[in-house]
């Protein structure tokens, strides 16, 4: 799998991280964007509004393009050269076949048993 099509999925998931904090931002200038919507915002209850609402803003935009790169990333479509190779034998005889879209995955199961010993 290619580096650019990991970080497609990557990006857009840290978009979206920035995205959160912006809307918490936003949130904490809540009282003072809806002065500034009503007309009645002091100076600095008006900065603080300009601030929320610019937030928010950010948050709407940065969501948007995450989720642009997430449809871009989950469209594109995956083969045999873009999942990667094979990962290395270990003697178990088991097969290691990576999955479609990462190419490092292993089983993560090593003998459990159902029953209590």
């Amino acid at each position: 799998m290619t580096r650019r099509a990991a970080d497609g999925l990557q990006r857009a998931f840290f978009l979206w991280t920035i995205a959160g904090t912006s809307l918490i931002v936003a949130a904490a200038a809540g009282a003072a964007v809806v002065e500034v919507f009503r007309g009645t915002a002091d100076a600095g209850t008006f900065v603080w509004g300009m601030i929320g609402i610019a937030a928010l803003l950010e948050s709407l935009v940065l969501f948007a393009v995450g989720l642009r790169l997430r449809h871009r990333y989950l469209n594109q479509v995956q083969s045999y050269d873009s999942r990667g190779d094979y990962l290395a034998d270990d003697g178990s005889r088991r097969p290691r076949i990576p999955l479609l879209g990462d190419g490092q995955a292993t089983q993560n199961i090593h003998n459990q048993s159902l029953g209590g010993n």
